[in-house]
């Protein structure tokens, strides 16, 4: 355990931990929906622009199979329907059911402003710092992972 001057745990096992605590929330956050991940981060991929599982998939970093696994349950469910887009009948637009938009309203949406509250209780330098390590973090990881794989 390494820590700073000011009695914190500076470890790379304390960010994982840090990193795992927040996926139990998000996690514990989509089953209080009845969702799964999956299902989940499509409603909010779909609410912030994406209209195609292959965006969601990008923006996700899922596999396309895990997405479409997603959707089909948003389907089933009468959330989503997917409509062919004009000139391209291979491409679907998945769009949000009047159904699906009470649910998204009621639970994705409300979830995004707990979000973002919370976020706002935070100094604008910690917001600056969380993004800028985390961004910084996240470079050099990738850097070194790709020079790993090359090698």
């Amino acid at each position: 355990m390494m820590m700073n001057g000011h009695g914190l745990d500076i470890s790379v096992e304390a960010y994982r931990e840090a990193a795992k605590e927040l996926d139990r929330v998000w996690s514990r956050l989509s089953r209080a929906c009845g969702l799964s991940e999956g299902e989940y981060w499509a409603l909010v991929m779909i609410r912030e622009g994406c209209t195609t599982q292959t965006e969601i998939s990008e923006q996700l970093s899922m596999n396309k199979q895990t997405v479409h696994s997603a959707l089909k349950q948003l389907i089933r469910r009468g959330i989503v329907r997917l409509e062919t887009q004009p000139g391209n009948l291979r491409v679907k637009e998945i769009v949000l059911t009047e159904a699906g938009e009470s649910f998204t309203e009621k639970y994705v949406d409300t979830m995004m402003d707990i979000e973002e509250r919370v976020w706002n209780e935070l100094t604008k330098a910690e917001r600056r710092e969380m993004i800028r390590a985390s961004q910084k973090y996240n470079r050099l990881l990738k850097k070194a992972l790709e020079q790993y794989f090359e090698s």
